[in-house]
């Protein structure tokens, strides 16, 4: 199981499909990536796609979540927010 903090940003290495709620399913491609936002349990973590088509989907998948903060990557998101003013 892989190891992550919260706010950290995930690279996936392989294509696979994610099931949507609604139906249907959605392609993650090689590359594509996810921050971590939320620990679940010991063993789940809750991630929001930020690239391509699943961007902005949330998903549970299992995952080691330590309970500290990635601050790197969470500042690095506030000064891209601010810059481009969102």
């Amino acid at each position: 199981m892989q190891k992550v903090k919260l706010g950290q940003v995930i690279r996936f290495q392989s294509d696979h499909y994610i099931s949507l709620e609604k139906g249907g399913k959605v392609l993650v491609k090689k590359g594509d990536t996810a921050r971590v936002i939320k620990k679940v349990d010991e063993k789940t973590g809750q991630i929001m796609y930020l690239t391509g088509q699943a961007k902005g989907k949330y998903q549970n998948l299992m995952l080691d979540v330590e309970n500290d903060l990635d601050a790197d990557a969470i500042a690095k998101q506030i000064l891209n927010d601010i810059q481009n003013g969102n």
